[in-house]
């Protein structure tokens, strides 16, 4: 904003102003910056305290036409307008509010601050649980990290009075009688506005309904909220491209988010990358890359993350006695077929397909990589085989190449892994309750039940194995990792962990996208219950030093699990060849189950449909190719080119010893 001292309005620029059709009870309210042009204003009621800044220049927005600095046709109460602003055609009010330097206001319907508001900051929605219990003070400067932990540990009374005192901080800091448009916000064609908050270089163009939110927005990230939008009690982080009629109420839109094509979200957070179009989420804990595309999908009362729901994925909360009360989780980088459908509570374990129809409460944790099928109306579990195929794999390569978030100060703190101590642990667990439920199953026993899911006995032990295979490539690709990039001298060297680094027998933990070692994120709580960490700038700062342990944490828990799980007595050299070895091997099986996963899609059936009046195999390949040039088909040669190259550079190191 201009800060040069306003001054009153000369009796000479007043006299042109009149001519030019404006009109005021009292002009001594108007103050303008020194140089003002009353020339480059016309046609406008002023009432109230206004400010006016330079009206110099021009500017063209992406439409091409060329916009003059200037105020026509516009009614103006208690507002302040900043240097080179253009504002036309504005058929109801601009009221009590601050308008920053070299925005564009035009044919809009009204835009106005109605008393004091937070502008959505410090508003509670019932997420996860649909009958209350889980309240979220949602904020702009909420993240999935911090949101995850307000929503999630209820049971911890003096966390949840902290962390509500932080988000009320914040929504006192931002509390005003008086709405902000931020520098270089392109306002078109909207109808009405109410009590929101709108972030640098922001675009809203054919707004519907705005009421009591916050569209944040950034030069390096400008937010863009289009055509038919309606959303009250909401927040909308940087970088977010809503449009298309979707409505959201009491809702949180995180950063690079897209949403669209008559979405609806209501008491829901959709947080960084995800995407919703045409579907409807209701009382959602979407964390990261949580995408529903189909009208036909509900998503309801569950916790989501890295999450691709299949069309018609429906669940159900309420068993008709207490209420909609029940909730379900589906960990990280879960998918739904078509017309599946969970009856909550359920839990299914990380990186899982579920594919079907399931009447029963399950819980699948402690198997991640899993298929989840209905087979007769039973609910049953295959564990492991969802690491061995090209959807997993495909999924774990794209979504860091995907991140749409362009600004420096990310909220949401994201570790991509696939493997990690977070899924390896489960994978420990899951091998070992395999193994026992083999033990304990009698010969002529179909299948075997296990927390509410059904597991074939002969697939106990194979399941096992899958595991094993899993663990002993994520077990060397750390350590091909470490010897690559530390370039240790010695043993001592290479297995040396930081001193700060924070590893117990606790389980690791996903915090909404960030991966951690428990003990980690019982000192990030404790500060926060101390009051050592007191405010949203502190609280972020906390969150971001915690991701950026990771990868110490990660090595010091692998350094720790090596000897139980390879059975050694000592870690030496040999031992670390073995590993070596036995990387190489897994590796390159799981490269080839990959591939004939992929190459299923050239194969057999999935021609049908194709030379509509014969030569399907020359249609086929006109429009599919061959596997032999598909491009993942060259990436899995590439792998295992790589995977070669590492095992001799990993030896050779560790030879040098």
């Amino acid at each position: 904003m201009n800060s040069e001292q306003y001054l009153p309005l000369s009796r000479e620029a007043i006299k042109i102003l009149e001519k030019n059709g404006c009109w005021s009870r009292s002009w001594e309210k108007v103050k303008v910056s020194s140089g003002f042009d009353p020339t480059r204003v016309a046609g406008t009621i002023f009432r109230g305290d206004v400010r006016i800044g330079r009206l110099e220049g021009h500017f063209i927005p992406m439409d091409g036409i060329r916009r003059y600095a200037g105020i026509f046709d516009a009614n103006l109460h208690n507002v302040v307008i900043g240097d080179n602003c253009h504002i036309s055609n504005i058929n109801g009010w601009l009221s009590n509010l601050i308008i920053e330097n070299e925005v564009l206001i035009e044919n809009l319907g009204s835009f106005v601050c109605q008393g004091e508001s937070s502008f959505g900051n410090g508003h509670a929605i019932e997420v996860l649980n649909e009958g209350g219990g889980r309240e979220l003070k949602i904020t702009e400067q909420t993240s999935a990290q911090t949101a995850y932990l307000s929503s999630l540990y209820r049971h911890d009374d003096k966390l949840i009075s902290a962390l509500d005192d932080i988000a009320d901080k914040y929504a006192d800091s931002v509390r005003s009688d008086r709405g902000t448009i931020g520098r270089g916000t392109y306002i078109f064609h909207c109808q009405n506005i109410v009590n929101v908050n709108v972030g640098p270089g922001a675009i809203l163009r054919g707004v519907q309904n705005l009421k009591e939110g916050t569209v944040a927005s950034a030069k390096d990230a400008p937010t863009f909220v289009g055509d038919g939008v309606i959303a009250k009690d909401f927040i909308i982080q940087k970088g977010a491209h809503i449009t298309d009629g979707s409505v959201l109420a009491s809702t949180l839109i995180g950063e690079g988010t897209k949403i669209g094509r008559q979405f609806s979200a209501e008491n829901s957070v959709l947080f960084s990358n995800s995407e919703g179009f045409h579907s409807e989420v209701c009382s959602i804990f979407g964390g990261p890359y949580t995408v529903t595309h189909h009208r036909s999908t509900l998503l309801i009362a569950g916790m989501f993350s890295f999450f691709n729901a299949g069309s018609a994925t429906n669940q159900s909360n309420h068993m008709y006695k207490l209420g909609p009360l029940h909730q379900g989780i589906l960990e990280r980088g879960c998918k739904t077929g078509s017309s599946s459908y969970l009856l909550w509570p359920s839990r299914v374990g990380a990186f899982s397909a579920v594919m079907g129809k399931h009447n029963a409460n399950f819980d699948t944790s402690d198997f991640p990589f899993s298929y989840v099928n209905e087979e007769k109306g039973k609910s049953t579990l295959v564990p492991g085989m969802n690491f061995f195929t090209v959807g997993t794999m495909r999924d774990g390569l794209k979504w860091p190449t995907r991140d749409r978030r362009t600004n420096e100060d990310k909220l949401d703190q994201i570790v991509f892994d696939v493997l990690s101590p977070y899924t390896a642990q489960k994978m420990i667990n899951g091998q070992r309750i395999l193994l026992d439920l083999y033990a304990g199953a009698e010969k002529g026993q179909e299948y075997v039940n296990y927390q509410g899911i059904l597991i074939k006995r002969l697939l106990l032990k194979t399941c096992s194995r899958y595991y094993r295979m899993a663990l002993e490539k994520y077990f060397g690709d750390v350590l091909v990792a470490r010897l690559q990039h530390a370039h240790p001298s010695s043993l001592n060297e290479l297995m040396r962990t930081n001193t700060d680094a924070q590893v117990d027998d606790k389980a690791w933990v996903d915090v909404s996208g960030l991966l951690c070692s428990r003990s980690r994120l019982d000192s990030l709580l404790a500060e926060i219950k101390n009051g050592g960490i007191a405010d949203s700038e502190s609280l972020q700062a906390a969150v971001v030093k915690t991701k950026q342990s990771y990868g110490a944490d990660a090595w010091a828990w692998v350094v720790k699990t090596i000897p139980a799980f390879f059975e050694l007595e000592e870690v030496d050299t040999d031992a670390l060849r073995t590993i070596l070895e036995k990387w190489h091997k897994s590796s390159l099986k799981l490269l080839n189950m990959v591939e004939m996963d992929a190459s299923k899609e050239f194969e057999g059936s999935v021609r049908i449909g194709f030379g509509i009046d014969g030569q399907a195999d020359a249609d086929f390949a006109a429009v599919r190719g061959t596997f032999e040039e598909n491009s993942f088909k060259k990436q899995l040669d590439d792998m295992r080119e790589q995977v070669e190259k590492s095992l001799a550079q990993g030896l050779d190191i560790l030879n040098k010893l």
